[in-house]
């Protein structure tokens, strides 16, 4: 059985998604980031980087929230492309959602709700690169249902969470309409809606 460390944070969301989808069998085991539990001498034994999510899927832990994913598809054969230069867009997809829209949006969640100091200037800024995000995703959709073409894939999975806050870190999506629709449709899977309502409640889970 999978085993997921994880809290209620946007890359435990994505793993949280794919576990949904395809109903493996995994047991949560939850480290509360906020009390510091991922700086303690037991998880930095499974990820030195002190970070979530972490897998341990019966041969060894695996880490960063995208490997998690592309590991388990190649596993169950569930969330890749058939064709092999749809598979190769779609590892290029969780590269930019690794290099540029999480690090964008998180940017924003750091200095509009986390950051001691306020910085006018750099939250700006990151909402400015976060919104061109948001067009470039826009234009890639267009005539396409998911990311990759017609099949859902955890390309998807990835881009997701973050554009599921999209409100919460003052950002507009209202003009784009083929993204609004991608979310629409994604939202209403029964494994997003499964899985979110598990995200939900992890915190009181300890």
């Amino acid at each position: 059985m999978i085993k997921l460390y994880g809290y209620d944070t946007i890359n435990t969301l994505k793993v949280l998604m794919f576990l949904s989808e395809t109903g493996l069998d995994y047991e949560f085991e939850p480290i509360n980031i906020r009390a510091g539990e991922q700086h303690s001498a037991e998880f930095r034994a499974i990820n030195p980087a002190g970070k979530v999510p972490v897998i341990w899927d019966g041969d060894m832990h695996h880490t960063e929230s995208n490997s998690i994913l592309l590991s388990l598809a190649h596993k169950t054969g569930w969330g890749l492309m058939e064709d092999p230069s749809l598979q190769e867009q779609l590892i290029a997809w969780l590269f930019y959602q690794a290099s540029t829209q999480g690090p964008y949006f998180g940017q924003i969640e750091y200095w509009s709700r986390l950051a001691k100091a306020p910085n006018s200037d750099a939250l700006v800024q990151y909402k400015a690169t976060a919104s061109r995000s948001i067009e470039y995703l826009n234009e890639q959709l267009n005539s396409k249902k998911y990311i990759c073409g017609d099949t859902y894939s955890i390309a998807d999975i990835a881009l997701f969470p973050w554009l599921r806050i999209h409100k919460h870190l003052g950002l507009s999506i209202e003009h784009a309409e083929n993204l609004s629709r991608w979310c629409d449709c994604i939202l209403e899977r029964p494994a997003t809606q499964n899985s979110l309502t598990f995200f939900n409640d992890i915190p009181s889970q300890k």
